[in-house]
């Protein structure tokens, strides 16, 4: 929020920004935290060589006496801004002071719970840093929920002019912002503002309001408890739960992206499992021979296999197939296996010389099964590509081997002529 009555925002400053508010709390006097918070944004980090650079004609209108607003739209816009703030509107103020965070969001949800009004908004302007832009300081008097004395304040706003000439409040400026960095801040405001908040007018007003909130908490015990015991307990605990909010939504966060790696993970291997599946073909054991965990010689012995086994391949992998040993992948020698004459399951037919019929050149053919398209008119040979059910070939040439040559995409290779009809 931008509401700056010194003890109420003493506590939430002292909450969200934690020990370095209560070592400088001396600062935090009265109702003017608005003051306080520019002094410790501003005036340690603006030096003269920064101030110098700013535009002279932007700092001579700083510099002049305020003036009392009277642009309607701008009394319409602040106004709206402690209507919805009082609600707890944060829809309504997401549209007309932006941007605001969720960690703002959610302290306003909390601290418009105590409070009733904004009441006797007193609106003071100078020139931004552009035409269309405004600093704006307003005085202000907070009505807390059961509280009969209203606590009086200084309140600030930068507002700007949009690309469709309509005002708002660049809340990048406001105070939750400046006290805990969410939104970078653009250097020139910044030091205008610390040429601002130097200004003798403004330091008479802050006296004037740090005066009136001494006498109220003065003249009201329950303003004076309110603001010096149960808000700052609430803003405690409100920071405490707010933590506690962003940790669980953080480790949900990393669980569901866990969970969705899993799951792709899972995906992937079922794919790959099902492809190898699709492109396995057979062979038989031609010699006893070591099974191997990786297609390297030297890795674990899972144990041998007998000649004469029949065998189910998944794939090369240098001079290893990768094939089923009970139920498991694991891994051969190819110099132990003679393919067998039904090579590919995908080819579903017998790798000898068939008696189909060849088919025309140019002949666009559509797959009703997924096929392994070849580097030679062999079974064994390397594979090209694999096209899919409900894709189409290319017949570039038929030969009486009982292949034939297609064209996929832009690549070309072999496919048994039979799998074509």
């Amino acid at each position: 929020m931008n509401f700056q009555d010194l003890k109420t925002k003493i506590k939430n400053i002292a909450i969200v920004c934690g020990d370095f508010v209560f070592k400088y709390r001396r600062y935090f006097l009265a109702g003017c935290i608005f003051i306080a918070m520019m002094l410790v944004l501003f005036l340690g980090t603006t030096s003269k060589e920064q101030t110098e650079k700013l535009n002279t004609k932007s700092t001579a209108n700083v510099t002049k006496e305020f003036k009392k607003n009277k642009n309607t739209e701008l009394n319409a816009l602040i106004n709206d801004y402690y209507v919805a703030y009082a609600d707890g509107n944060t829809d309504t103020l997401a549209s007309i002071a932006t941007p605001i965070s969720d960690q703002e969001i959610s302290y306003i949800k909390f601290y418009s719970q105590y409070i009733d009004s904004f009441n006797n908004i007193e609106i003071y302007t100078k020139q931004g840093l552009n035409a269309g832009s405004y600093l704006v300081t307003t005085e202000v008097e907070l009505k807390y929920a059961n509280i009969d004395t209203p606590a009086p304040g200084l309140d600030f706003f930068y507002v700007e002019t949009n690309d469709d000439g309509k005002l708002f409040i660049n809340n990048i400026y406001g105070s939750f912002n400046q006290n805990n960095n969410i939104y970078e801040m653009d250097s020139e405001v910044s030091d205008l503002i610390g040429v601002f908040i130097r200004q003798q007018d403004l330091l008479d007003m802050e006296a004037d309001i740090q005066d009136a909130y001494t006498k109220a908490l003065e003249s009201d015990s329950a303003l004076n408890t309110f603001m010096n015991e149960t808000l700052p307990a609430a803003h405690a605990q409100w920071h405490t739960d707010y933590d506690a909010e962003v940790a669980a939504a953080e480790e949900a966060a990393k669980k569901a992206e866990e969970e969705a790696a899993a799951e792709a993970e899972a995906e992937a291997k079922k794919q790959a499992e099902t492809e190898e599946e699709a492109n396995s073909y057979s062979g038989k054991i031609n010699s006893k021979a070591n099974v191997r965990e990786a297609a390297d010689k030297n890795s674990n012995r899972l144990g041998s296999i007998e000649k004469g086994t029949a065998i189910k391949i998944y794939g090369e992998e240098g001079d290893f197939y990768k094939f089923d040993y009970d139920g498991k992948k694991a891994y051969i020698t190819k110099d132990a296996v003679t393919l067998d004459s039904e090579a590919n399951s995908e080819d579903t037919a017998e790798e000898e010389t068939t008696n189909a019929s060849a088919i025309a050149e140019g002949t666009e053919v559509t797959l009703s099964s997924t096929i392994n398209i070849r580097s030679q008119m062999d079974s064994s040979s390397s594979k090209v590509a694999v096209a899919y059910a409900g894709e189409k070939v290319t017949v570039v040439m038929s030969y009486a081997e009982g292949w034939t040559k297609v064209k996929y995409g832009k690549k070309e290779g072999y496919i048994r002529t039979d799998l074509l009809h």
